[in-house]
């Protein structure tokens, strides 16, 4: 017997994006470690800390607008739930993953700020991770759930930036 369908399932069934953002600051810091330290005079110029930390509140602030848009929409903005309806505007009129786009610019500010070069390293792979588990099977998600709307949508906005 099969097991029954669910009625609109999930995009995924793990929070790929917390998961991916802790892998990353703790593989590097780990790398850090391991090398001595020994790169750290890479991301030690003077305005480093400064401008890591601006990037990560500019980050935690499109977050919370991401926040407050779906919330308006009444939809979820946890990954590993499917979506109630389609959000476009506010930031996601630029951007379809303006709160992965966050995730990337947090995890890379947070490498200025800690002066991690691995973690500044790491963040392209970050990108790639959230690209593959998160973005890719979410748009599958939303295809099916609302078709041609989004197909348009992801016809006139761009997956980042």
């Amino acid at each position: 017997m099969n097991p029954p369908q669910e009625a609109d399932p999930p995009p995924a069934h793990a929070p790929w994006p917390p998961i991916l953002l802790a892998a990353t600051l703790a593989a590097g810091a780990t790398l850090d470690q391991l090398s001595g330290g020994a790169f750290k005079s890479c991301v030690s110029f003077p305005a480093a800390v400064a401008l890591g930390a601006a990037i990560v509140a500019l980050a935690l602030a499109n977050d919370i607008w991401c926040a407050m848009v779906l919330a308006r929409h009444k939809t979820t903005i946890l990954p590993h739930r499917a979506a109630s309806r389609l959000a476009t505007d506010g930031p996601f009129q630029w951007s379809r993953n303006p709160i992965y786009v966050s995730h990337v610019a947090i995890v890379f500010g947070l490498g200025l700020l800690l002066k991690s070069p691995f973690t500044i390293l790491l963040t392209p792979l970050l990108a790639f991770a959230l690209a593959k588990l998160s973005i890719e099977p979410e748009e599958r998600h939303l295809v099916r759930k609302f078709g041609d709307e989004y197909q348009a949508y992801m016809a006139r906005t761009r997956r980042w930036l």
